[in-house]
């Protein structure tokens, strides 16, 4: 199954949706049907005579319109007329090439065996030629002199680009607006299809029944990219068949029935439950229509205080899964899809993939069990993908951690490749995070927690799949036992921090010695550590004596714990000593808050 038959797939799964709206979602436009933004609204007799008109406040605009093949596809000055709801450079001014255009097509509707009264009272109405004097004298556009528009624009489209939707008042059961009537969407349907001709009937390739061949493809599907599509094959003198084939016929036949259906429905998904990251769409949906977590859960915010465990995470993880695992059975089919647009018009396909339910949930719950970091700010948490990769190759603009669109979208694809695919995280990744984390004062305070957070959780997460390290990789709290000459030196350089933080006043905002030295800390260990050793010397000396004899006895343990005959001792750090600085100084804070808040609570109350 192709992205398209499951798309197709979805769409006759979710049929009875087509047409119907839904608040604060896209509606699932029906066949021959596009959404559309109107900016005006005419309400008119069943007779044709006006009623009034009104703007369409943007939160209303969404519109479904009748289409033609060659309507939905139209671009620049050719006349390609829709069957009602029009631009209105379409409607006026009568004689003109356009309108003489409309109002054919919507003559032949309205006369044939599949008319429809509002048709007929649409149709009436633009023949009298009335409809600019009767906006004008609304209040909705301004005339020249002789009749015609005036320059000016209606929330921002030029008066003949405004698309206008029509409301019939009739005496007869049904709703009055143009675009939420059942009745005419099938009326339109059927009309449409009366048009075509049943002896150039093919097979399809999407569905494999015989059906008439689309001659040109729904644009739109991600609507940021509007005009590119996923088909396209109206370029005959170009590159597009390559002397191949004679005709586009030989490449593959499409039926437009499965056509409509198949790039509605993607546009329906795309606009409901798509992310846009980098430019770049990224979707999974069950053809079914059982919801699935949005890709905004990859990045799940814990709801768990912060002095909650591993347990509580992943129990509450389990949870969260479980209510959606539910609603689908273990054969049920998850898309995945990534939607880019490589040129003005054409989208590619960037990625696809397709699981079993039973697989989508048990690769999430991989990633997240083994994607995780019990931060300072956040408690148990694993990053969002779009966090990791502007952590790893973003830049601190003011405040913000900017990265560029395509590093972006890039980086992303190739993270859900791995969570998907059970593939193990790509080094660069984390070698660009190290880099980072390695640079704190490129950051912010809050940047730099945050950095250091991602950091360290694809640390643990990198060094766990490789599978060649001790149980202390694999830790999210202070192993003590950890005789890893990096993860030492990483739990002195935390030492170093917090020794002369502790003479701080509130007010002080210098950054450490063991901060400013990090970056050359984590090449030359050994060598960093004798300066910001004898540097700490007044620093102890302001302590309180058992605070001071406290850190210095976790030194003397750290010291004790390395070799001194190690060749490597001065040598470049191994990751994982990022993962001693974090634990040690996560130690230390918490067992400084909980002496504080023991002290307070002692404290005799006041008389």
């Amino acid at each position: 199954m192709g992205l398209l038959q499951a798309a197709l797939r979805t769409y006759e799964s979710q049929a009875h949706l087509a047409g119907i709206p839904v608040d604060g979602r896209e509606t699932l436009a029906p066949i021959s049907h596009i959404l559309q933004k109107a900016q005006i609204e005419l309400t008119i007799h069943q007779d044709g005579t006006f009623q009034e008109a009104r703007t369409v406040s943007k939160a209303q605009a969404r519109t479904i319109i009748p289409v033609s093949e060659g309507s939905a596809s139209r671009t620049g000055n050719v006349i390609r007329p829709h069957p009602l709801s029009d631009q209105l450079e379409y409607l006026s001014p009568p004689g003109s090439d356009k309108c003489n255009a409309y109002l054919s097509l919507l003559g032949r509707w309205a006369q044939s065996e599949h008319s429809h009264p509002k048709v007929q009272a649409v149709l009436r109405y633009v023949q009298g030629g009335t409809i600019l004097t009767d906006l004008a004298a609304s209040g909705i556009i301004s005339l020249q002199e002789d009749g015609s528009l005036a320059d000016g624009k209606v929330d921002g489209v030029s008066y003949e680009k405004c698309m206008v939707r029509w409301r019939i008042l009739s005496p007869a059961a049904g709703p009055s607006a143009c675009w939420q009537d059942p009745s005419l969407f099938e009326s339109y349907i059927a009309f449409y299809h009366s048009l075509q001709d049943p002896d150039t009937a093919e097979p399809c390739v999407l569905c494999g029944e015989l059906d008439i061949p689309a001659q040109s493809h729904p644009k739109g599907v991600v609507a940021a990219n509007f005009g590119a599509k996923l088909i396209s094959s109206n370029d005959s003198s170009g590159f597009t068949y390559r002397g191949r084939f004679a005709n586009v016929s030989q490449v593959g036949s499409v039926g437009y029935t499965a056509s409509q259906k198949a790039h509605n429905a993607l546009r329906w998904l795309v606009a409901n439950y798509g992310v846009v990251m980098g430019g770049r769409t990224f979707v999974w949906w069950n053809p079914s229509g059982n919801p699935l977590p949005s890709l905004d859960f990859l990045g799940m915010n814990s709801e768990l205080p912060p002095q909650a465990t591993f347990v509580d995470y992943r129990q509450q993880l389990l949870s969260a899964l479980q209510g959606y695992q539910l609603k689908l059975s273990a054969s049920d089919d998850v898309i995945i899809a990534a939607l880019d647009a490589a040129t003005t018009g054409r989208l590619s396909v960037t990625y696809y993939n397709e699981l079993k339910a039973s697989d989508f949930f048990l690769r999430l719950q991989k990633w997240y069990l083994s994607c995780v970091w019990n931060t300072s700010f956040r408690g148990m948490w694993s990053p969002s993908l779009k966090e990791i990769v502007r952590c790893a190759f973003g830049t601190q603009r003011s405040d913000f951690i900017e990265v560029d669109d395509r590093v972006l979208r890039e980086h992303v694809q190739r993270l859900l490749h791995c969570i998907l695919d059970c593939q193990k995280l790509p080094y660069d990744i984390v070698q660009a995070l190290i880099h980072r984390a390695n640079q704190p004062l490129a950051y912010n305070p809050g940047n730099r927690e945050r950095v250091l957070a991602v950091t360290c959780a694809l640390v643990r997460k990198y060094q766990n799949e490789l599978g060649e390290h001790e149980k202390e990789v694999c830790t999210l709290s202070l192993d003590k036992e950890n005789r890893a000459r990096s993860y030492l030196y990483g739990r002195l350089l935390a030492v170093a921090e917090l020794v002369e933080r502790s003479t701080y006043s509130r007010e002080e905002k210098r950054e450490p010695n063991a901060i400013r030295l990090q970056s050359v800390f984590s090449e030359r260990p050994l060598y960093a550590w004798g300066i910001l050793e004898k540097a700490l010397i007044p620093y102890y000396q302001s302590l309180a004596p058992g605070l001071r004899n406290y850190y210095k006895r976790i030194v003397q343990e750290i010291v004790d714990a390395l070799s001194a005959d190690d060749p490597a001792l001065d040598s470049k750090l191994d990751d994982i000593y990022l993962l001693g600085y974090y634990h040690q100084r996560f130690e230390l804070t918490k067992k400084k808050d909980q002496n504080k808040t023991e002290e307070e609570n002692n404290e005799p109350a006041a008389e």
